[in-house]
């Protein structure tokens, strides 16, 4: 029982090591100095690796063979080979700074620590862990009011996108108290606020559908069973469709303003475009295993803040040409093969929360389209890896 507790305790620190380098930059920037900051940000990082060898060291890592261990011997090769080809000159403080972004090699180090957890073994603690991380958003909000609403589109940031978490959390709310739920769906309810007045539509799309998918799996027995629980959505739903239909003209021109003006503008053709372009003269091996962790492609940009003009892009928007711009077709291969994986298994369980997941996995097919959650040290990259391994996973 002792063992059991230590290691429920280390599966707990991992989570909060992790919340801790998602969160540091925005709520301790404007408060301490910034090398102080990064010094906690690699300390952090530090203990996500530290906690993770204890529950191996207490030969509690989860275990997987066959197909699933030849997967993670696929993508830790793709992995590696990503992350070795990456420039390392500069000096330890170009290393510290620039390689150990969220980014860089913590992104390609988090897949591995958290398929490595007994995820399904402790999950009531990993809710917990996450609940508390969602929270850390609300004074990040407070700090940053005046960049809660921007014109260029980027203020799903600020929060570290940690209310994203609330969509696992509503799947699982019944393993909550009353009002740890309630808070929960406050807090996810002001970010697709945030969302919709910053006309953020790729994250309004993917909230929207991770969140139906939440509510209705995470008390999937009672919609199935009550008819009073089905007469109750069906009233919500129609509730809500009526108080925007009868206050459209006043919500079109507040807060719908923005993502009804931006409406279906393409602001993603013409990235593809030029992605394509540059590779359509590359060899084919930049096809097949990308470029590296540091790959570029030429597309000119300049930086918000020193203003200089850059024509080497090292990130692109659409998560499966940055998969391969870092990694080729391989790497994309090798992250679909778990997704699949894990989505045929978890909808195929019978089990709700399960079939849950399994859903939620199959939005990350559009998703990883749409955004690029699984090839960055992010919230969204948390939440699929942690579905991955709690449905690969033999404990339930």
């Amino acid at each position: 029982m002792a063992e059991g507790n230590k290691v429920e305790q280390y599966v707990m620190a991992v989570y909060a090591c992790i919340t801790a380098r998602l969160a540091a930059p925005q709520l301790l920037d404007a408060l301490l100095p910034s090398t102080l900051v990064r010094i906690l940000e690699l300390l952090a990082l530090c203990g996500m690796l530290w906690f993770t060898y204890r529950i191996y060291a207490c030969k509690a890592n989860a275990k997987y063979r066959g197909w699933q261990l030849v997967m993670i011997l696929v993508l830790a090769a793709c992995n590696l080979f990503i992350v070795v080809r990456g420039h390392y000159g500069g000096g330890i403080k170009s290393l510290l700074l620039d390689k150990f972004n969220l980014h860089g090699v913590p992104a390609y180090i988090l897949p591995f620590v958290i398929l490595s957890l007994p995820n399904k073994q402790y999950i009531k603690s990993i809710l917990k862990v996450l609940f508390w991380s969602s929270l850390i958003s609300v004074p990040i909000w407070l700090l940053n009011q005046t960049d809660l609403v921007l014109e260029h589109y980027s203020a799903e940031a600020v929060g570290a996108y940690l209310p994203v978490y609330c969509i696992i959390l509503i799947l699982f709310r019944k393993k909550l108290p009353l009002r740890r739920r309630v808070i929960v769906f406050a807090l996810f309810g002001v970010y697709f606020l945030l969302m919709l007045l910053n006309a953020r539509r790729n994250m309004v799309v993917s909230l929207s559908l991770m969140f139906v998918t939440a509510f209705i799996m995470g008390n999937a027995t009672a919609f199935r069973k009550s008819v009073k629980a089905r007469i109750a959505l069906l009233s919500g739903a129609g509730a809500i469709v009526l108080l925007v239909v009868t206050n459209w003209a006043s919500l079109s021109s507040s807060v719908f303003q923005s993502i009804l003006n931006r409406g279906l503008e393409d602001t993603r053709s013409q990235v593809e475009l030029l992605f394509l372009m540059d590779m359509a003269g590359s060899p084919v091996t930049d096809w097949v295993i990308g470029r590296g962790m540091d790959g570029t492609y030429m597309q000119m940009t300049q930086s918000e803040d020193t203003y200089e003009v850059s024509m080497d892009r090292d990130v692109i928007e659409t998560g499966y040409l940055l998969m391969i711009l870092k990694g080729g077709i391989l790497y994309v291969v090798a992250v679909l093969s778990f997704l699949f994986t894990a989505m045929i298994r978890a909808l195929r369980s019978g089990k709700a929360l399960l079939v849950g997941m399994g859903l939620l996995l199959a939005i990350y097919i559009l998703d990883l389209y749409m955004t690029t959650p699984v090839s960055h040290f992010a919230v969204k990259t948390v939440i699929f890896w942690l579905m991955v391994s709690v449905s690969l996973q033999k404990l339930f």
